[in-house]
């Protein structure tokens, strides 16, 4: 249930990627599918039987028996999984055998329920924001969607088939562990507590695979933002501001993303000759199992008493120096089997500094697995219902030992089958790898067009903006000219209203003294007979002087220029002072010095 959440939220990932970067998104959805195959490449003891019938629809992997994928998108099969009644019967059995061996169990069903039940909504709530999506993006073509679709769906089948294998083949151990702690003695037991150290490691190397998903999924967000800031620097392009230096940070990080693929390819290879190993080592002890069991019923043929008590003591003890000599080898490949595992728990060390960047992500994804954990915790309460069934079944294991052959030689069949088809799987992935990467490389072309169209509007705008700020500045300095003109203006305007206030009541003043003169002068005249002396006082040549200067006329114009001749502008680049009455002059040398 959290690959088909995961694959619905890579769909939608995808709707939000421009056309020029989807190339690199699949590229890293086809390397991290085939990444996780090493770890779930293990081969079974056991076929399997007509209990589950999971049947893929279109060629689409088989699921577990308890659980249901629905995803109806466009280009994508539905996935369907029934159960037969005949798995039923052998549910108490392995609940039994699973309790034995250690699982822990978790509520009941009705989890798995709600659990399939909100994968369910979610499932429909993405279709709901797919459709949504495609009708936006109606300009990039559909069938490149479909194909990129139909890639992770594929990708996402060979996951949920491989997951499968790894179940099947965990309960055909767990039942030989079983049959061995029934029938076997000390040596069975060390090979059973062996076999659990193995287990054991298989856990922490799901561990380390969690660890290592949550790191892609880190990445498919750093490329997710990646694409992003590509698809605004297309928008800003278009639009004549998209600086250079960005553009250089979107290609380093693509070629960042370049090297952790073929990082990540190379740690495949090196996982999966570890696996094949493991293989090798398991079939071995399968093997020594089978031996110990043909001795141990060679044991119990009838003989003479005293004869079988020798006799079975010498065997005893050269079995307990043969298998002492079998547990040191096996602590011999245990012991590198952890030297390898340690180097890569350096090499997860390394990369988890790079994840606490991420820690929100992380957050999430500890969530999801916690689901996981839930209906982990469920499965495994299903396994212990059926170990009290598998209790029953082991009663009957000396009858249905022809059976087991026959399987066995089922599984060799399967096998060579099954390493077909990932032979064939090997090379289609190739194949894709390749086209992926000749996409990649029209991508980075696209890239450097786009480049050099964006620094040719760069320097168009630049171009622009300088000519922009030089309007605006000359703008500016011509409204502050006008603003001093209209000021000069109107203080030229208040002065002349003053002043012809001032001239009317001069002449006010002057019509009296003249009265004044006047009224003197008829005084004087009649004063003169009866005047000692025939010369005038000083005191009136004075007042007389005093009119004759002030019984002029109104101001003449010239004295109107000479005021405002006494006030200056000035112009705002040379300064040169200019009068009120030039200001016509000034307007024409401001027009010269700013051209």
């Amino acid at each position: 249930m959290q690959s088909s959440g995961r694959c619905a939220a890579e769909m939608v990932e995808l709707f939000h990627t421009p056309p020029m970067m989807q190339a690199g998104l699949t590229r890293r959805l086809s390397h991290e599918p085939h990444a996780s195959l090493a770890l779930m490449r293990v081969p079974s003891g056991k076929p399997r039987g007509p209990a589950t019938d999971c049947r893929p629809v279109q060629g689409e992997p088989r699921l577990s028996p308890g659980t249901q994928l629905e995803i109806d998108t466009r280009n994508t099969p539905s996935y369907t999984c029934a159960v037969n009644k005949g798995a039923m019967a052998s549910k108490g059995a392995k609940e039994t055998l699973v309790s034995k061996l250690g699982f822990r169990s978790n509520n009941s069903g009705s989890k798995a329920e709600a659990e399939l039940e909100k994968v369910r909504k979610e499932n429909a709530h993405l279709r709901k924001k797919i459709d949504e999506q495609a009708k936006r993006f109606i300009k990039s073509p559909d069938s490149d969607k479909g194909k990129l679709l139909e890639r992770i769906l594929s990708l996402e089948t060979l996951r949920e088939r491989n997951n499968q294998q790894l179940l099947v083949k965990e309960q055909e151990l767990e039942s030989l562990r079983q049959q061995l702690s029934a029938k076997g003695g000390e040596v069975v037991a060390s090979l059973q507590a062996q076999l659990e150290q193995r287990r054991r490691e298989a856990e922490q190397r799901d561990g380390m695979f969690q660890s290592l998903s949550q790191e892609t999924e880190n990445l498919k967000n750093k490329l997710a933002t990646v694409s992003a800031r590509c698809q605004s620097l297309e928008t800003q392009a278009t639009n004549g501001h998209a600086p250079a230096p960005e553009l250089v940070q979107i290609q380093d990080q693509l070629k960042d993303a370049l090297e952790k693929n073929q990082q990540w390819l190379v740690y495949d290879q090196q996982r999966e000759v570890f696996v094949q190993s493991v293989v090798a080592r398991t079939m071995e002890l399968e093997q020594q199992l089978e031996q110990a069991k043909e001795q141990q019923e060679s044991k119990a043929e009838p003989s003479s008493e005293a004869s079988n008590n020798t006799q079975g003591k010498e065997k005893e003890s050269v079995l307990k120096k043969h298998y002492e000599t079998m547990l040191l080898g096996v602590q011999k490949d245990l012991e590198s089997q952890k030297d390898q595992t340690a180097r890569a728990l350096q090499e997860l060390s390394i990369q988890k500094e790079q994840t606490l960047k991420a820690q929100a992500e992380l957050q999430r994804q500890r969530e999801q697995v916690g689901r996981v954990q839930e209906e982990r915790c469920v499965l495994q309460r299903k396994y212990e219902d059926k170990c009290s069934e598998l209790s029953a079944f082991l009663r009957k294991y000396e009858e249905r030992g022809k059976e087991l052959d026959e399987a066995k030689i089922q599984l060799q069949a399967e096998r060579l089958g099954n390493r077909q088809v990932v032979h064939e799987e090997r090379k289609v992935s190739s194949e894709r790898t390749d086209r992926v990467r000749a996409d990649l490389e029209k991508v980075e072309k696209r890239l450097d067009e786009e480049k050099k169209r964006s620094d040719d509007l760069l320097q168009q705008v630049n171009m622009l903006q300088k000519s922009l700020i030089n309007q605006n500045e000359e703008r500016r300095r011509i409204a502050a000219l006008e603003q001093q003109i209209q000021l000069s203006a109107k203080d030229s305007e208040n002065e002349k209203l003053d002043r012809q206030s001032m001239q009317e009541q001069l002449q006010k003043v002057l019509k009296e003294l003249r009265k004044a003169r006047d009224q003197i002068a008829k005084l004087e005249s009649a004063k003169q007979p009866c005047a000692r002396f025939s010369e005038p006082s000083s005191y009136n040549n004075l007042e007389f002087e005093r009119l004759a200067i002030n019984s002029h006329g109104p101001t003449s114009p010239s004295k109107v220029i000479s005021l405002l001749d006494e006030s200056f502008l000035e112009c705002p680049k040379c300064q040169a002072p200019y009068p009120t009455s030039r200001h016509r002059e000034l307007l024409a040398h401001i027009d010269y010095c700013f051209a």
